[in-house]
């Protein structure tokens, strides 16, 4: 992650080519009304100072929300069954990340989603 480089930033481009590409990823926090496809949203929600590790570094709090576009519960829950396992995965394959639980939501009061928390190690290059 470079100096000038946000933490949603950085997130987004790890992950948007390991993931299917009819997925859409928004690197910010706003669901669109209506979707379309399978969408991820990036919330960033906190960070604190990661005290093993030098004053530049911070363990930042992330929330990736993951929903379904099908209205029909039975459809989203069985799309969504495969697609949060998938972004589990690719968030295991990252360097500096990790996931320490998700939780089925609704979304918009009309989608079925997952919101995975996560962390993020950032810090100062030398």
């Amino acid at each position: 992650m470079s100096d000038s480089q946000s933490v949603r930033e950085w997130l987004t481009e790890q992950i948007t080519p390991l993931l299917d590409d009819s997925w859409r990823i928004l690197p910010n926090q706003r669901m669109p009304a209506t979707i379309d496809r399978i969408t991820v949203v990036v919330k960033y929600t906190a960070m604190e100072r990661l005290a093993e590790a030098p004053q530049t570094h911070l363990r930042n709090t992330v929330t990736l929300t993951i929903a379904d576009p099908h209205e029909d519960q039975v459809k989203a829950e069985d799309a969504l069954d495969d697609a949060v396992l998938a972004l589990c995965t690719v968030l295991d394959s990252l360097p500096r990340i990790g996931w320490t639980g998700a939780q089925k939501v609704l979304v918009n009061e009309t989608y079925l989603g997952w919101d995975i928390t996560l962390t993020v190690i950032s810090g100062k290059e030398s």
